[in-house]
């Protein structure tokens, strides 16, 4: 009862939850009788997992939703004066998405649920980026039978940084070519998540057009001055957020001599992007 109680407590913080106390009822029954919890990532999440994940399951399939970039990012891949663009999910019949399961481990749900919401929250000193809602979804696992049910991050319609009008591709390239924020470039977001993407063969209904609008940006990309494609190029090579906050303010104020001074005096190696390997659960 009292871990009962605790888990409810933790689901109250997820914006969509909170109010619904029967969907909270039966995600706790389900998490007690599976001595489990998972979530399914489908954007940087595949690429950059939270804390407190003890097994990766990738090519899992959620049916009924598309994804897209639908919500404005005003602060790991965008600021206030320049807002970048992150992904989200909305419901469509006959579309899919597919993605990872991350997983629990017994005894670290509660934790796993905390830093699930700490990374999915963005907060900076003028508020919260509520750009999501979250929902528990049926996940078709690997084999193509199974089915794990996931907490999973849904756009927020009612949230000033949905982005209710159609965007074309060239609109959405414009922006993610030229926006940054204290998690890097938004290019940088779209290009490692593709890449996880085309590493292992993973094919959605929004896949071709996440290759159209890569090739949109290099275009893009292609056109700004000089000095602002190597702005951006050398923003990419910092390796922290404290590096990049500074960056952004310097570039803010127009201070450029301090900025190459301060922080692009040298250069910073890339890791390159490595997929993490863990055993396949082929059923539950």
């Amino acid at each position: 009862m009292e871990h009962g109680n605790i888990l409810d407590g933790v689901l109250k913080l997820l914006n969509g939850l909170n109010n619904d106390p029967i969907k909270r009822v039966n995600i706790i029954e389900y998490v007690q009788m599976r001595c489990a919890i998972a979530v399914f990532a489908y954007g940087s999440l595949i690429w950059n997992p939270f804390d407190c994940v003890k097994e990766i399951i990738p090519d899992c399939t959620l049916t009924g939703y598309t994804k897209g970039f639908f919500c404005q990012d005003f602060i790991y891949r965008g600021t206030r004066d320049s807002t970048g663009l992150t992904m989200g999910l909305k419901p469509c019949k006959n579309a899919f998405v597919k993605g990872y399961l991350l997983m629990s481990d017994a005894d670290e749900i509660v934790s796993f649920i905390e830093a699930f919401i700490k990374r999915e929250t963005p907060t900076d000193v003028n508020g919260i980026m509520d750009i999501y809602t979250y929902d528990f979804l049926p996940v078709l696992m690997p084999n193509g039978h199974t089915v794990e049910w996931a907490l999973t991050c849904v756009v927020n319609c009612s949230s000033q940084f949905y982005i209710n009008t159609v965007l074309s591709i060239e609109q959405q390239a414009e922006i993610i070519g030229r926006s940054y924020g204290i998690n890097g470039t938004n290019f940088q977001y779209l290009h490692n998540t593709l890449n996880i993407y085309r590493t292992l063969a993973l094919c959605d209904t929004f896949t071709e057009e996440m290759e159209q609008l890569y090739a949109a940006v290099l275009l893009y990309r292609q056109k700004l001055t000089k000095q602002d494609r190597h702005w951006l190029d050398m923003f990419d090579q910092l390796s922290t957020k404290i590096e990049r906050q500074l960056a952004i303010q310097l570039r803010e104020t127009k201070n450029i001599r301090q900025i190459s001074r301060k922080l692009f005096s040298r250069m910073y190696s890339v890791e390159p992007t490595t997929i993490p390997k863990y055993q396949r659960m082929l059923s539950v």
